[in-house]
């Protein structure tokens, strides 16, 4: 097992491939993306970092988030044909939002800026954004799916 120092020496050698994404980029992408997104940033920048058991934590917020959309696509199909609406979900999600952000992408945040200040290799943007651009579209469409099949079996 390597210790805290070779790991900080092995993020900043980009040869071995080892890069992060910005936790507090990462962080405000999860407003548009949800937490799910970014809990698996934030779990892939703690196995780059050599913190397992750091990771370990991220997949459980990543899964509980995941866990979380499921309940969302449910509910909404099921308000798609009660034809009702319930907000309490909806402010759940924010609270879950912010406590994810205080717990979790915050305290990787502080760490990255202690541990490497501004200069640290960085992951680009762009196969991410896209496969949670991706996510979002199939996300969508498929709640799209449930609720049309809830009214039409019903």
């Amino acid at each position: 097992m390597q210790s805290t120092s070779d790991t900080s020496a092995l993020v900043h050698d980009t040869s071995h491939g080892l890069a992060l994404w910005n936790p507090s980029v990462a962080a405000c992408w999860s407003v548009v993306f949800t937490p799910a997104f970014g809990a698996w940033l934030l779990m892939r920048n703690w196995e780059a970092l050599g913190e397992p058991r750091q990771a370990a934590i991220a997949r459980k917020w990543f899964v509980f988030s995941v866990g979380l959309l499921v309940v969302r696509l449910i509910s909404g199909a099921l308000n798609a044909r009660l034809n009702s609406q319930s907000n309490l979900l909806l402010w759940f999600s924010w609270a879950y939002l912010l406590a994810w952000w205080i717990a979790a992408a915050a305290p990787q945040a502080r760490l990255v800026r202690a541990r490497f200040g501004a200069d640290f290799p960085r992951q680009g943007w762009d196969y991410a954004l896209l496969l949670a651009v991706a996510g979002g579209i199939a996300y969508q469409l498929l709640s799209a799916l449930l609720g049309w099949l809830l009214r039409a079996l019903t």
